[in-house]
């Protein structure tokens, strides 16, 4: 017969929350100000102290450093596709501070649409003249804002799937 223990609770318990915070992190990617990936990643790391989970310390040290690069990338992207659209430092500049800006003040929707403003302003500050290739910038820096977050809510998905994978398969 099947006993149920206080050491079997908590580690269902354990893994409950391993799950409800990678769900919130998952959530969070999409919601500015919010830090769903590192969130997402809390979770896989309350699950390896769950003896029902069987996550080596290297699939947490691995998915660490993806959530590490890809929370930096996250400000870097935007800069880039400026530079891939055409645009000069100016404005790859402009897109950098104005993802950041929304950090530092605390504000959403700067956070959403920082880059396109910093960028928009950088080559505007670069050449007044042309708003053409400064809105061209501005839109291609808003276009990397939304494939960080992307990439951001794909690899928190994976945190969910590597999870469950190693819950059914013993895998990771």
């Amino acid at each position: 017969m099947y006993c149920w223990s206080v050491q079997n609770s908590m580690a269902i318990t354990l893994l409950v929350l391993a799950f409800i915070v990678i769900i919130v992190g998952l959530v969070g990617t999409f919601i500015p100000m919010f830090p769903g990936l590192p969130i997402g990643w809390l979770g896989l790391f309350i699950a390896f102290f769950s003896e029902k989970c069987n996550l080596s310390i290297w699939t947490l040290v691995i998915t660490l450093l993806l959530m590490l690069i890809i929370s930096v990338l996250d400000y870097i992207i935007p800069a880039k596709m400026v530079k891939k659209s055409g645009g000069t430092k100016s404005g790859e500049r402009g897109a950098l501070i104005g993802s950041m800006s929304g950090i530092v003040l605390v504000n959403p929707v700067i956070l959403i649409f920082g880059s396109f403003i910093g960028a928009l302003i950088g080559e505007i500050i670069n050449d007044s003249k042309d708003i053409k290739k400064a809105l061209k910038s501005a839109f291609s820096s808003f276009i990397g804002f939304l494939l960080g977050t992307g990439i951001k809510a794909f690899l928190t998905l994976s945190f969910l799937l590597i999870l469950i994978l190693n819950l059914l398969f013993n895998l990771f």
